[in-house]
């Protein structure tokens, strides 16, 4: 395995694999699997997620609007990598200046093109409120259309709302996961993953927790089914979310419940929130060759 550094980039080439770490965004930007691009940009930091019916009633988007834009708004205060026992490991530290918390992620890349991520959020001494979400998000090609996955299914579900959904494994398109309710919104999330797999046919990649997450995959930007969300309050439909050329695919320790007891003010239950206390969780990214599986 080669480690190569610039005043751009880090890259780190296997045999049959490449991945370059941006140092402007201090995350992947590109990850190439026998020339077939995995990964267009992620898996970066994400705290938010398009507000259900339930949280437009007790006034979410207001008392949580910090974290809307926190993700991108973070810059990279170090970046350094090296070799270690025949693996590259790459550490990212990013802060937000004007909200006072900071992540870092520790990315280290075996020979084989398996990476394994461990991501923290620290909080730092301002008084936060709760977080939407806790977890990483990432943009993968359109092609990878065929989902599969070890954990609640086969419907979505949440922390708060996952009795109804047995473990065991499932498959399905990607779009087939956004659920088409009345007024677009928050859609689609698996609980207690084990592991969770996108493919085109030929390769893949394959997200397993350690021990588990939550997962969801959108066949749209993350951010067009936020902008609807937020934009039509009512009559909205699915016909708003067209299929784009880009699969979003969040990867989360977490994220709140979504609540139910009243759709007018009711907020979620306290033991199903994450205040802003310090929270870390891993993951590992593995390329797949299908025809192998």
């Amino acid at each position: 395995m080669k480690l190569h550094q610039t005043g751009d980039s880090i890259l780190v080439e296997g045999e049959q694999f490449s991945i370059e770490f941006a140092r402007t965004a201090g995350g992947i930007n590109s990850f190439l699997y026998r020339d077939t691009p995995l990964l267009l940009k992620g898996p970066s930091p994400h705290f938010w997620r398009a507000p259900t019916d339930n949280d437009l009633g007790n006034g979410m988007p207001r008392r949580l609007a910090v974290w809307r834009n926190a993700g991108k708004e973070l810059k990279v205060r170090l970046m350094q990598s090296e070799l270690n026992d025949g693996q590259a490991v790459v550490t990212v530290h990013l802060e937000h200046e004007t909200v006072g918390f900071s992540t870092s992620t520790i990315y280290t890349v075996s020979g084989d093109g398996r990476v394994s991520v461990d991501h923290r959020f620290h909080p730092g001494e301002s008084e936060l409120p709760e977080l939407p979400r806790f977890g990483m998000m990432m943009t993968l090609p359109g092609e990878f259309s065929q989902l599969e996955w070890y954990g609640r299914g086969p419907h979505e579900s949440y922390w708060d709302r996952k009795t109804s959904a047995a473990i065991g494994l499932y498959d399905g398109s990607v779009w087939a996961q956004t659920f088409p309710y009345v007024r677009p919104q928050e859609t689609g999330n698996k609980t207690d993953v084990r592991w969770m797999s996108l493919t085109n046919g030929a390769v893949g990649l394959k997200i397993a927790g350690a021990p588990t997450f939550d997962g969801s995959v959108h066949h749209y930007p993350y951010e067009d089914l936020d902008h609807v969300s937020h934009s039509q309050r009512h009559g909205a439909s699915l016909a708003l979310l067209d299929p784009k050329d880009v699969v979003t695919w969040l990867v989360d320790y977490r994220q709140m419940g979504v609540g139910g007891d009243n759709s007018w003010g009711a907020r979620t239950h306290p033991e199903y929130t994450l205040p802003a206390l310090g929270y870390d969780f891993s993951f590992i990214m593995q390329p797949l060759v299908i025809e192998n599986r």
